[in-house]
């Protein structure tokens, strides 16, 4: 099994810039797409074997001490 990891600038350099071809690639809205538009170390997202995979931090407990 070969393992795939690209990013959503990746697909865009592929698809010639077309927002709404790469959101029906993966099966997500557009708005997605536009979220991680710059993200292009994928440090919060990440396409592995054509599955959009993102990092959802920023959730759980919140202190407000720590802040």
């Amino acid at each position: 099994m070969t393992l795939t990891v690209q990013t959503i600038p990746e697909l865009l350099i592929e698809t010639y810039g077309n927002q709404t071809e790469v959101a029906r690639r993966l099966s997500c809205h557009r708005n997605t797409v536009r979220r991680y538009l710059y993200d292009k170390e994928a440090r919060y997202h990440a396409i592995v074997n054509g599955v959009l995979m993102i990092h959802q931090g920023g959730r759980g407990i919140y202190d407000r001490n720590q802040h």
